[in-house]
């Protein structure tokens, strides 16, 4: 009998993070402070161009389906540029990118690259929404139009509701949950990890 393991986009995409061992397990601190027995390391699949170059193909239907009104492709130093620039590439779209902070010399730009326009913010991994909520603060105040966000992974841990909070909708390739729920169903993950990862996330099987 064969046996539903979810969507395909979280069965591709938890194949991808596992084999190239960017799905981790075991305690780690977040951007937002918070501890996790779950990382997603999506740099990882940077160092498998096949995996990089399927993720990528993932994150651009998304995109194509969510926001099909985009100018341009802005990512958020740092591990936002990789994948904006690989959108880019895919779609013709000019790319930019946010940065941390304004340089202090040079034309002291904090927004390089694509010059304003209706813009889709890229990042790897949204969690409480922070760096992409400051994104999309900086973006405006530049003359920018933000309507959309586009992740690779949600953690779902508040990021969807603060952009919503700015008018922006966020749009991923695959939750949290999902990823975790195929990884198991694929035999990827063992029982007592996603059990602990589950109550962890507030769920239960």
């Amino acid at each position: 009998m064969q046996v539903d393991c979810g969507e395909w986009r979280a069965q591709l995409l938890a194949r991808l993070l596992a084999s190239t061992g960017a799905l981790r397990f075991g305690s780690f601190t977040l951007t937002s402070g918070r501890r996790s027995s779950i990382y997603l390391d999506a740099r990882s699949l940077l160092s498998s161009p096949r995996s990089f170059s399927a993720a990528l193909g993932l994150m651009a239907a998304v995109a194509a389906a969510e926001a099909p009104e985009t100018e341009c492709v802005i990512g958020v130093a740092t591990a936002g540029i990789p994948w904006a620039t690989g959108l880019s590439l895919l779609t013709g779209l000019p790319l930019g990118y946010v940065r941390p902070q304004a340089k202090a010399h040079g034309l002291g730009r904090i927004v390089e690259g694509a010059q304003p326009c209706r813009a889709l913010l890229v990042d790897d991994v949204a969690t409480t929404g922070g760096s992409l909520a400051s994104a999309v603060r900086v973006l405006r105040s530049a003359g920018y139009t933000v309507e959309a966000a586009l992740v690779l992974v949600d953690r779902e841990q508040g990021a969807s509701r603060r952009l919503s909070e700015l008018g922006v909708r966020l749009a991923r390739v695959a939750g949290l949950r999902e990823i975790l729920d195929s990884a198991h169903c694929l035999g990827l993950v063992d029982e007592s990890l996603y059990r602990k990862a589950l109550e962890e996330l507030g769920e239960t099987a």
